[in-house]
């Protein structure tokens, strides 16, 4: 290293190059006022253009000499000690520019962010970046997450009105939301970290959200006092997020066809925007699309927009945010609630069949010995209601409300309420329970039963109670539904069988998972051929027939469709041989390689006809 001296008069500042973009007064007047005592003691890092030495880091050194130059305490030709750099580039100005001012005095959060942002946009690992500037990766990550803020929340946070762990719960908004909470703080409101994340992440889904028309919604809304589309929201979640995930993929073919350079689709909490720049029309670039798909519904799209350099690694290790939420469960609230009402209306079907043990469920559900809700003030457990009125009812609930239809009859219980308007009910079961009878009416009606009826009307009542105790929750604790469940022998494939209610709702990856699992695979063929409506269609068939004892299938794979049953379905300790985990795998066949039943695949005469692969 050759140290050299220029005339102050020969340095220049490279214009948005430092990636310092706060100075601190003060601390240049401090500078100052040293650097007029005791002289400049350490050297800048410039390099050659034309006739000028441009300043690669010594910022605030430069800004201190300019302070005493404008003063006169010093010439314009003073001698500055500086390091000439010969061939160096802009990214290497760059990194030898952020390390100085992180070694020497800590970046500003903001600032660091997006020079962290620039290096990383330009090619360079995480690790790299950490290594140089003297921080930790984990440093990198949350602080390169910052870069992805709107211009007005970076000036809140450089000013010092949002803290840093509030900025960084902002990066999980979208821009329209940054803005919102940039208008509230001018107003007077003061928000900690915890209240916007709060705010971002439990997001209900708003008519206002909605990208799709309103008139492809057949659900109800509930309204508040406004009414207005920010404060009215869908009561069918599920339909919801099935509309807009259909108006989100119209959208992204809209914009392909309109000749987008890309279009990405973000589906997570966070989108890393940094990683993308605008484009440059006047040198040509064609921009392309980002849509952001929020899991709360919400849609953010940006146009005109060109990807950074960025290393693939570095995107994904950058992908999530240290404050956005944790991972999606395997299950959605849907399946968790259909799974456990199955398994409930299972539970409560093979009681029907066992006075005693009902009447043990009774004597410790009236103690308060239950797994979740006390139910025995007689509230019907909420897997009646779960398929009530449905297209498909299983074979349990018809059971159930088959002795709830002959017991209504034989007690007459229509003559015995009391409203002249009751309110529709949806089975015999919720008007068996419904408080408004006449009491000594009924009471005589009961009273006249044999004591065989009186057992069997004790078992219904008490079987129309029991079930899974928390339906929006997966059970495989130790919990009394599961030892009963478990007492009982309840086997769930005697009462329930894959079908589309249960395979639509699964992945494709978790699909084609089941597929090979049960080897269903050798019939349906090459499964990447299947879109995922047609794959889960195609297995609730060949599920359908397996139960069926279809003679055109092999009795191996009968036995291995008929013995599946996914992990939500089980009892605990129940049904071991049922478990299809430790099954051989079935390696994906193609069309023509397809063996068993001696169909050709994919397209069985009556299974779904798989898509063209792309």
């Amino acid at each position: 290293m050759t140290i050299e001296t220029i005339p102050f008069s020969k340095l220049a500042l490279t214009e948005g190059a430092n990636p310092r973009r706060s100075m601190d007064a003060a601390a240049i007047e401090g500078l100052a006022a040293s650097i007029k005592a005791d002289g400049l003691l350490q050297n800048l890092v410039v390099r050659r253009d034309g006739r000028k030495f441009r300043i690669v880091s010594g910022e605030r050194r430069w800004r201190a000499l300019a302070l005493l130059v404008e003063r006169g305490d010093i010439g314009k030709d003073y001698p500055v000690p500086v390091e000439v750099r010969a061939d160096l580039t802009e990214a290497d100005a760059l990194r030898l520019a952020t390390v100085e001012n992180i070694q020497r005095e800590q970046l500003p959060p903001m600032d660091e962010a997006e020079a962290f942002a620039l290096l990383l946009g330009a090619g360079a690992s995480l690790e790299d970046v950490a290594a140089k500037a003297g921080v930790s990766v984990l440093t990198v990550k949350r602080r390169v997450a910052l870069a992805s803020l709107t211009d007005e929340v970076k000036a809140f946070v450089r000013e010092g009105e949002i803290s840093l762990a509030a900025a960084e719960a902002l990066t999980l908004g979208s821009a329209e939301q940054q803005r919102a909470v940039i208008e509230r703080l001018d107003s007077g409101y003061r928000y900690d970290a915890d209240d916007i994340r709060d705010w971002l992440t439990g997001e209900k889904p708003a008519v206002a959200l909605a990208i799709f028309p309103m008139e492809q919604y057949d659900g109800t809304v509930t309204a508040d006092l406004f009414a207005d589309d920010d404060n009215t929201f869908f009561d069918d979640a599920e339909q919801f997020f099935r509309l807009q995930s259909q108006a989100v993929e119209a959208l992204a073919a809209h914009h392909r066809e309109a000749g987008a350079a890309f279009v990405d689709i973000l589906t997570e909490s966070y989108a890393a925007w940094w990683q993308y720049r605008e484009a440059d029309a006047e040198a040509g670039e064609t921009g392309g699309v980002v849509i952001h798909f929020k899991p709360s519904g919400r849609v953010e799209v940006r146009e005109g927009l060109v990807r950074r350099e960025v290393r693939p690694s570095v995107a994904e290790d950058t992908a999530d945010h240290p404050a956005a939420p944790k991972e999606k469960p395997e299950y959605t609230g849907a399946v968790i609630r259909m799974v456990a009402a199955h398994k409930s209306l299972a539970v409560m079907a093979v009681l029907l069949a066992n006075p005693r043990k009902a009447r043990e469920v009774a004597v410790v559900t009236m103690l308060n010995a239950c797994d979740w809700t006390a139910r025995a003030r007689l509230d019907a457990h909420p897997a009646l209601g779960h398929f009530a009125g449905g297209d498909s009812q299983p074979e349990t609930y018809a059971k159930v409300e088959g002795v709830a239809q002959a017991v209504m009859e034989a007690l007459d219980i229509a003559a015995t309420l009391t409203s002249r308007y009751p309110a529709p009910d949806r089975g015999a079961w919720e008007t068996l329970l419904r408080p408004q009878k006449e009491p000594l009416a009924l009471y005589e009606a009961v009273t006249a039963l044999d004591d065989a009826a009186l057992d069997a009307l004790h078992l219904l009542l008490t079987t129309l109670t029991f079930g899974q105790g928390n339906m929006d929750a997966l059970d495989g604790s130790a919990s009394l539904f599961n030892r009963v469940a478990t007492d009982l022998g309840v086997s769930m494939r005697d009462h329930w069988c894959p079908d589309e209610a249960f395979l639509t709702r699964r992945r494709k990856d978790q699909l084609e998972a089941i597929a090979k699992e049960t080897g269903a695979v050798t019939r349906l063929g090459a499964l990447k051929d299947y879109n995922k409506t047609q794959l889960a269609a195609a297995l609730a068939r060949h599920f359908a027939r397996c139960a069926a004892d279809d003679k055109l299938i092999t009795a191996d794979l009968k036995a291995r469709a008929n013995a599946w049953l996914p992990e939500a379905m089980r009892f605990g300790g129940v049904e071991e041989s049922g478990d299809m985990a430790k099954a051989e795998d079935v390696t994906e066949v193609e069309a023509d390689d397809a063996v068993g039943d001696g169909f050709p695949t994919p397209a069985v005469a009556e299974d779904v006809q798989p898509a063209q692969a792309a």
